[in-house]
C-alpha cells in the first residue's frame, strides 16, 4: 500500500503464467471467463472495478504471458 495526502493505492503482483493480451482486453467485461462451465461466473472483476469506480477510483491490470501480472487499485483519501 502506498498512500499520499490525495490517494491510496493498493498494489498486488505475482509471478504466475499471466494473461494473454486477448484476455487482459476483456478482463472487465461481465461474465467472462477463461475458466470451464460451471466454474465461475466472471463477475468478479466486473463488480470490482464498479466498486472502485463508485469511489471515484481506477483499477490498472498489466499483464504479459509466462511473466505475471500487477494490479493497482487507486482510491482518493477520505
Amino acid at each position: 500500500v502506498q498512500q499520499d495526502d490525495k490517494s491510496a493505492m493498493l498494489i498486488v503482483e505475482d509471478e504466475g503464467i499471466g494473461m494473454s493480451k486477448e484476455t487482459l482486453d476483456r478482463i472487465f467485461t461481465p461474465f467472462f471467463t477463461t475458466k470451464p462451465p460451471g466454474e465461475g461466473t466472471g463477475l468478479g472483476m466486473s463488480i470490482s472495478m464498479t466498486i472502485v469506480e463508485e469511489h471515484n477510483g481506477k483499477i490498472n491490470i498489466t499483464s504479459e504471458e509466462g511473466k505475471g501480472m500487477r494490479a493497482a487499485v487507486l482510491l482518493p483519501q477520505a
